[in-house]
């Protein structure tokens, strides 16, 4: 049953970076619109019905480090999420979604580093097959001009990343799930919406407003996805081993390739992309080897 969670989480979100790209790429004048319209969604699917389960639930408020925490762990994945809108205007989404597979690797270091925690001979061959393999990623991407640029953006979003999961894993230990989502979505929140605060920002969103309001739908429907995948996702870690499901979970990338070429041809042309038909073995051999390096860094 784990296994089935883990591969339909994979599927959704690989849908979801095949509507992030087709957001950039065909509705948003600027990439990080897609940081502000995602804070709006989260605002209505969260936040929204929050409003109603208040009473249902039990209000528990931690002390002010653990709140500072929780929301800044939010905070820094919305800037992530900005940086990988950023990527998504110069290469194929299948090509950006393989570089989160670096998160496990920063993830690993930072324990090393900051906190002193041992690295085994497997954790460190898995951080080698995940670096080699991400290089040879970069060989892939079929923009040259840029492919530099989207590496080195999604490296800095995968850092950030990796430390708003540390993050999480300290506010979990003090308060429950559903607490720590709450912060963390407040975190996004504030992030995604705070730049409103500049007029330059909202004059660019004004002007954005014509393409923005008649594809609302897909915001409100994307949104849905996403709580439907890391739905998914937890509960096949609740059941399933960690480390065989953060190993299913790489396998995005080559769902958004195999999903962003069928709907490229389904559609006829309104979403996917063309470019992940090139090298297309490669690409997946490449996935396939980056399971294998997070497979081993999920071993404890």
């Amino acid at each position: 049953m784990w296994l089935t969670f883990a591969l339909f989480a994979s599927l959704l979100f690989g849908i979801i970076h095949i509507l992030d790209s087709y957001c950039v790429n065909e509705v948003f004048d600027k990439p990080w619109m897609g940081a502000i319209t995602s804070s709006i969604a989260t605002l209505v699917a969260v936040f929204l019905p929050l409003i109603f389960l208040l009473p249902f639930m039990e209000i528990v408020i931690p002390s002010w480090k653990v709140i500072l925490l929780g929301i800044s762990a939010g905070v820094l994945i919305q800037i992530s999420q900005v940086l990988y809108f950023q990527s998504l205007g110069y290469s194929e989404a299948g090509i950006v979604s393989a570089y989160w597979n670096l998160i496990p690797v920063f993830i690993i270091l930072i324990g090393f580093i900051v906190f002193g925690r041992t690295m085994s001979l497997i954790h460190i061959i898995g951080v080698a097959i995940l670096i080699v393999a991400s290089t040879f990623m970069i060989k892939l991407d079929s923009n040259f001009d840029s492919k530099l640029i989207t590496f080195f953006l999604m490296v800095a979003a995968s850092l950030l990343q990796a430390i708003a999961y540390i993050f999480e894993d300290i506010v979990f230990d003090y308060i429950s799930f559903t607490h720590g989502f709450i912060l963390l979505s407040i975190g996004l929140v504030i992030a995604g919406l705070s730049p409103l605060l500049l007029p330059s920002i909202r004059t660019e969103l004004k002007k954005n407003t014509i393409k923005l309001a008649p594809v609302w739908k897909i915001f409100l429907i994307m949104e849905i996805i996403n709580l439907m995948a890391l739905a998914f996702a937890q509960g096949s870690v609740s059941i399933g081993n960690p480390a065989f499901v953060s190993a299913v979970e790489t396998t995005i990338p080559a769902f958004v390739f195999i999903l962003s070429i069928s709907l490229f041809l389904l559609t006829k042309n309104k979403f996917g992309d063309p470019r992940s038909s090139t090298k297309l073995p490669a690409k997946i051999i490449i996935v396939g080897t980056m399971v294998i390096g997070v497979f081993l860094i999920s071993l404890s």
